[in-house]
C-alpha cells in the first residue's frame, strides 16, 4: 500500500509539473520581486537601491495615503452591503415562476459579462453633468431644479462609482443565490403554509438559513474583487475632487506611474496584503472541505 501511494505521489507531482512551474514564473516570481522593490527606491528609468522600510514609514505618516485607505473601506462597505441585499432580492425575483423568466435571467446577466471598460464609460455618459441621462430623469420627476455635477462633489462621486460597481457585480450574487435557492425542498414551504407561516416567516426561517452559506461565499469572493477595483474609479473619477474618492489602487498607480516612484507604488500594494490573504483564507475555507 505505501509502495503504491508512494508511486501515485510521484505521478501527482510529475502531472502538475508544468502547472507549477507555470505559477512559479507568472505569480511566485513577479510576487517575491515586487516584494523587493518595495525595500528600495526604485524609480522609473533610475536604478534601485536598499532603503529598508523607509517607503512604508512615509506611506504610513502620508496623510493622502490614509484617505485612500478610509476610501477603499467606504467604497468596499457601500458596494458589498448594496450587491448583497440586491443580489437576494433578484435571485427571490428569478425564482418564481412568471412568463419570459429565461429570457429575465438572461437579461440580469449582461451587467456581468460585460467589458468593465464599456461599463465604466455608459455610466460617465448616464452621470455626465451637461445632457446625460440621470439629470434628465431628476429634472423630469421634479426632484432637481439645476444639473448636478456628479463628478464636482465629494459624495456624488463617490456614489458614482458605487452605482456603477454594484450595477455590474448584483448579477453575480444573484445568480449565486439563485442557484441555492433551486435546491430547497418545496416541501418546506408547504408545510409552513399549513403552519399559517407569512412570507416573511418564510424567508426567515427556511429561506435564509439555506442561503446564508453560499451569500457569506459570494460575499466574500466579491469584497477581494472590489478592494482591488481599479479601471471603475480611475475611469469615473479619477480619485478626485481632491482625491475623495481616490481608493488605495488609484493612489498606487498614481504614486508609480505619475510621481514614478515604483517602490513605494508598489508598497502599497503589500500593505494590502495580509488583509487579502485574510480573505482568501477564510474563501478557501469555506469552499474546500475540512480534510479528516
Amino acid at each position: 500500500m505505501k509502495s503504491r501511494e508512494t508511486k501515485n505521489t510521484k505521478f501527482a507531482y510529475k502531472v502538475n509539473l508544468p502547472l507549477i512551474i507555470f505559477l512559479g514564473a507568472v505569480l511566485v516570481f513577479p510576487l517575491v520581486w515586487g516584494i523587493c522593490m518595495s525595500f528600495t527606491n526604485k524609480v522609473i528609468g533610475g536604478d534601485a537601491q536598499f532603503t529598508g522600510l523607509k517607503n512604508y514609514q512615509k506611506l504610513i505618516g502620508d496623510p493622502e495615503y490614509r484617505r485612500s485607505i478610509v476610501n477603499t473601506i467606504k467604497f468596499t462597505a457601500l458596494s458589498i452591503t448594496l450587491k448583497t441585499v440586491l443580489g437576494i432580492c433578484m435571485a427571490l425575483a428569478l425564482n418564481q415562476n412568471f412568463k419570459g423568466r429565461n429570457a429575465a435571467r438572461a437579461l440580469l446577466m449582461i451587467p456581468w459579462t460585460l467589458p468593465n471598460i464599456v461599463v465604466v464609460y455608459n455610466w460617465r455618459w448616464i452621470f455626465n453633468s451637461s445632457g446625460g441621462i440621470a439629470n434628465h430623469i431628476l429634472k423630469s420627476l421634479h426632484l432637481i431644479d439645476k444639473d448636478l455635477v456628479w463628478f464636482g462633489s465629494a459624495g456624488l462621486a463617490l456614489l458614482t462609482i458605487v452605482v456603477a460597481n454594484v450595477w455590474r457585480g448584483t448579477p453575480f450574487f444573484g445568480v449565486s443565490i439563485l442557484a441555492k435557492l433551486q435546491t430547497i425542498s418545496k416541501d418546506y414551504y408547504e408545510a409552513a403554509d399549513i403552519d399559517g407561516a407569512n412570507l416573511f416567516q418564510k424567508f426567515r426561517y427556511i429561506t435564509f438559513p439555506e442561503i446564508k452559506d453560499v451569500t457569506i461565499l459570494s460575499a466574500l469572493m466579491s469584497t477581494i474583487w472590489t478592494i482591488n477595483e481599479f479601471e471603475t474609479v480611475y475611469l469615473l473619477t479619477g480619485g478626485g475632487p481632491n482625491g475623495a474618492t481616490e481608493v488605495m489602487n488609484v493612489y498606487s498607480y498614481k504614486t508609480a506611474m505619475r510621481s514614478m516612484m515604483l517602490g513605494r507604488g508598489i508598497a502599497v500594494a503589500v500593505l494590502a496584503m495580509p488583509v487579502l490573504m485574510i480573505l482568501i483564507g477564510l474563501l478557501t475555507r469555506r469552499m474546500l472541505p475540512e480534510e479528516k
